[in-house]
């Protein structure tokens, strides 16, 4: 789905005053005009972009999970929470809801990042201070997304 093992994993882009923003060729090349994308609060500061495919796979996890354990729980509501679905427009843009641009920090950038099943929507700041910080811990997490 996202990432088929390009070497460009990351791009910057443009936010418009209508909270629309780009998405990356080297993202939008796996996808096509028209196709809907899910988009919600990351379980870091960011917003998570899944694919309706990659969605319905994710449902599917959920669906499998314990739901006795609190933490997953948790994951569960705030990933499903505040999902909003988005279209990709002629110009390959895709339009971020307020709160969740708000939620995620952004202003007038985004640092897009892949991951394997997703991509984010970062404020470049606050990626680049992320990053920094996880540098120096080694946190595992055993729920697969």
């Amino acid at each position: 789905m996202v990432n088929k093992g390009r070497k460009r994993n990351s791009r910057l882009h443009r936010m418009d005053q209508k909270g629309r923003v780009a998405i990356p060729f080297s993202i939008r090349r796996d996808l096509r005009y028209g196709e809907l994308l899910y988009l919600t609060k990351g379980l870091d500061p960011c917003i998570y972009v899944y694919t309706e495919e990659e969605w319905k796979k994710l449902i599917a996890r959920f669906e499998e999970a314990s739901l006795g354990k609190t933490s997953v729980r948790k994951k569960i509501r705030k990933i499903m929470g505040e999902v909003e679905e988005v279209e990709i427009d002629p110009q390959g843009r895709i339009r971020i809801p307020s709160h969740l641009a708000q939620y995620a920090g952004l202003e007038d950038q985004c640092f897009f990042a892949r991951m394997p099943r997703w991509f984010e929507i970062w404020n470049p700041e606050k990626y680049r201070e992320y990053m920094e910080e996880s540098e120096d811990e080694e946190e595992i997490e055993e729920f697969p997304l």
